[in-house]
């Protein structure tokens, strides 16, 4: 038999492993009437057809996006009563009966509902998230269709009756992101075995690529982050093969992949400096062929993005009311302001997105490789040149990401890490790449290598293991709506909200015993968490914090998942305030 090269089974290996990691609990939070028992009590659940006559289905209006609530709520100064009527009841279990765990994978099934390909209907009235994602999810939602793993339909009271066939579609959704993030193993190996060479290294960091949290939460989420940055990092080594070789395909394919990024999610913008900078660091050509090859390369990626979101143009001409709807949505979540706060808030999820070591690592070995850079560019031996090129080439838009996060992570929750995912896998190269060219011995670089793949696991297993935990029957959700009905048995009344009901920021509770009271919007807390409150009426009366023994506060550190909204621990305890009309219980509910 031939015998087969390192590299011929090495990376199917890592891809075998990558499955198993990025496949572990990807049913996890879905929708399902495991739920109506805690929303209805002892009443008997409401069928999809009488939801749907209450609230309405879905809805679409063309000069919305489809990320843009119907019926907003109107005040949000003063507290409100959203459960008062069987109008507002009805919106609430239509939420348990069709969302997800995950509160922005629903806006891509809403976008695709609202088109019909038959009809001519193919705005996805979704901009954030570009073509590249909409329409890929939908061709495998008509596959899957097709092979009978999903029922497609238009009628929107069905999945309410049936709401386990309605998580299927995030399954495919999500399916679609391992696929991504297989390839983001790929690249990692690549671009890893361009500066390094052999196939330890590269090996390491693609394992390492693997079992980063950030990553391992970004593959369970049916959302274009982790594709948008894989295929950044397929842009860089387009570009590096360009610096190299000199070759147009290359440069074109540079600019292809840099509009693909930007066509699969907006935040990928800082891509575009790969181009430009690939450019200039090839030193053959002159000055007209160098800004022929940056205006083709640059013009391919605009051409890409276009071909993969033609309602950006489309609607500028004729529906700018959608655009603005769409856009006004996203503005209204971020603020721009350059705070202590935002870089303090970038800085925190850098390291729970990599792993605390893995980010001192990476942050070491960038000051170390760049310190290197310095000394040897006047050395244009092959290999220094490929290992500058892919240096300098992940390494620009990686701090065009960073800069653009701090002026807008200002306040931001932990989920906010998921625009981080090209910093954090750079700082992930930085480490492995200083390792192989900073410590002498091969047993001193095979044992820190280790520590950072170990210390690496540690932190990305525990969101693996919140997954697998939402995945079950019982999830920790639906454990926490058990508490719940426990206190509302003791005669505590009312629940107070910072944000609406809904599966993912508050256990389900008894919609007819519950009073359920959504707190003003300036009164949600610094972190930023959408999760059930405190239940109190007096809203300048603050939380108390809960008092834990110094183990069990360390504890709940090390096994913190900051980014997911997987099995989201919840505090609930009753403490009694004192106010003008004497002393009442409250219950408290806070995710730590």
């Amino acid at each position: 038999m031939p015998k087969l090269h390192p590299h011929q089974w090495r990376l199917p290996l890592l891809l075998l492993i990558g499955l198993i990691v990025f496949a572990s609990g990807i049913t996890w939070g879905l929708p399902s009437r495991a739920t109506d028992v805690w929303l209805f009590g002892n009443r008997t659940p409401w069928t999809g057809r009488q939801i749907v006559e209450l609230a309405g289905g879905w809805e679409e209006r063309p000069d919305l996006g489809a990320d843009v609530a119907l019926r907003p709520m109107a005040r949000r100064d003063r507290v409100v009563n959203v459960n008062a009527s069987d109008v507002q009841r009805a919106r609430i279990v239509r939420r348990y009966r069709l969302a997800s765990y995950q509160p922005d994978e629903i806006s891509t099934l809403r976008a695709l509902a609202g088109m019909n390909p038959r009809q001519g209907r193919l705005d996805p009235r979704l901009y954030q998230y570009g073509g590249l994602w909409i329409y890929p999810v939908g061709a495998m939602l008509q596959a899957a269709s097709k092979l009978g793993i999903v029922q497609v339909r238009a009628d929107v009271a069905w999945y309410m009756d049936h709401p386990a066939a309605f998580g299927r579609f995030y399954v495919v959704a999500r399916s679609y992101c391992v696929l991504w993030a297989l390839a983001g193993v790929i690249a990692v190996y690549l671009l890893v075995r361009q500066i390094v060479g052999g196939w330890a290294f590269p090996s390491a960091a693609a394992l390492a690529f693997i079992l980063m949290p950030v990553v391992v939460n970004m593959a369970h989420e049916a959302k274009p982050h982790l594709p948008g940055a894989v295929l950044m990092l397929w842009a860089v080594w387009a570009g590096a093969r360009y610096i190299e070789k000199g070759s147009m395909r290359a440069a074109l394919a540079a600019g292809a992949l840099c509009g693909a990024a930007l066509g699969m999610v907006l935040s990928c913008l800082p891509v575009f400096c790969v181009p430009p900078l690939m450019v200039l660091l090839r030193k053959n050509g002159g000055a007209r062929r160098r800004a022929v090859v940056c205006f083709a390369s640059l013009s391919i990626g605009a051409i890409a993005y276009l071909m993969t979101n033609p309602y950006i143009p489309i609607n500028l001409l004729h529906n700018r009311a959608v655009l603005a709807s769409s856009f006004g949505n996203n503005r209204a979540m971020y603020h721009p302001q350059l705070t202590a706060n935002g870089i303090a808030t970038t800085g925190r999820l850098v390291a729970a997105g990599t792993s605390p070591l893995l980010a001192l690592a990476g942050i070491a070995g960038t000051i170390a490789l760049g310190w290197r850079a310095l000394r040897v560019r006047r050395n244009h031996e092959p290999a220094e040149i490929r290992r500058r090129a892919v240096g300098l080439l992940v390494a620009a838009p990686a701090l065009g990401v960073v800069a653009q996060c701090v002026i807008v992570a200002t306040g931001k929750p932990g989920e906010f890490g998921r625009f981080l995912l090209m910093p954090d896998i750079v700082l992930m190269f930085e480490a492995i790449v200083a390792l192989a060219t900073f410590l002498p011995r091969q047993g001193c670089q095979f044992a820190a290598t280790i520590t950072l793949l170990f210390t690496t696991a540690g932190s990305g297993l525990l969101y693996v293991r919140g997954f697998v935990r939402d995945s079950r029957p019982l999830t920790r959700r639906l454990e926490f709506a058990r508490q719940l009905k426990q206190l509302n048995d003791c005669g505590n009344k009312t629940l107070a909200l910072y944000a609406e009901p809904a599966p993912y920021c508050m256990p389900p509770a008894d919609l007819f015993r519950w009073r359920l009271e959504l707190l003003p919007s300036d009164s949600a807390p610094q972190e930023g968490v959408k999760i059930a409150g405190v239940s109190i009426q007096a809203t300048d009366l603050p939380a108390p914090r809960l008092r834990e023994s110094a183990p069990a506060a360390l504890w709940r550190f090390l096994t913190a998942t900051p980014i997911s909204w997987a099995d989201k621990p919840f505090d609930l305890r009753v403490v009694h305030v004192r106010n003008a009309l004497g002393q009442r219980p409250e219950v408290h509910a806070k995710v730590q």
